[in-house]
């Protein structure tokens, strides 16, 4: 195996990358902690590999791939871990980075739903400047989303999270700076006419 068959797959059908190593990673943690009785840690790590999982399964381009994995191995592994109350920062860094690898996921999968134009299709400037601002708002929108969540677990269910106006227009700042550069990143995939598939066909890639 060349490192070039190493990098970008594909193994076999199910470990098709190292990308999947690390999807991989977090099923066994999910397994590991409920094996351990800590089911709680085991649900959380579960559920953001599913999420991972569905990222597979409709094949976004790898570094999307690889950037959401890592977003979401932050926000699991955090909750699982306990570093999100053991690290003040911790928090603002996983706003920021999983931002920025879910607001260009989510132009992606409305691409696939043909609701918003695909990105190898040609556009001009103000067209890919649409694509910068549904991906910043996307992104915002999830933001938002999920401050109104944490208020539910915490004022409904009785979860012990760190929330206070302070902390949600930092976390929503957070989110909207990461939208962007989420939005500015896939701006650039489509202005090299990429596409939304998993692998670049060789014809397409031009520098």
């Amino acid at each position: 195996m060349n490192w070039q068959r190493l990098l970008l797959g594909d193994w076999n059908r199910v470990i098709r990358d190292p990308i999947d190593v690390l999807r991989a990673i977090n099923v066994l943690g999910a397994v590991a902690f409920g094996v351990a009785g800590n089911l709680e840690a085991a649900l959380r790590l579960a559920v953001t590999a599913g999420v991972m999982i569905l990222a597979r399964v409709i094949s976004v381009p790898r570094p999307f791939d690889l950037g959401f994995v890592i977003g979401m191995a932050l926000q699991g592994w955090g909750n699982a871990a306990g570093l999100f109350d053991r690290y003040d920062w911790y928090d603002s860094v996983v706003h920021f980075v999983l931002s920025a690898m879910v607001a260009p996921l989510f132009y992606i999968g409305l691409a696939r739903l043909e609701v918003v134009p695909d990105l190898q299709e040609d556009f001009d400037d103000r067209h890919n400047f649409g694509i910068f601002i549904i991906s910043l708002a996307l992104g915002g929108a999830f933001g938002a989303f999920y401050e109104i969540y944490e208020y539910v677990a915490v004022h409904q269910f009785g979860a012990s999270l760190h929330i206070g106006y302070a902390d949600t227009i930092l976390d929503m700042t957070l989110d909207l700076a990461g939208s962007a550069l989420g939005g500015l990143g896939l701006m650039f995939w489509a202005l090299k006419g990429w596409g939304t598939s998993r692998r670049v066909p060789a014809e397409r890639i031009r520098v």
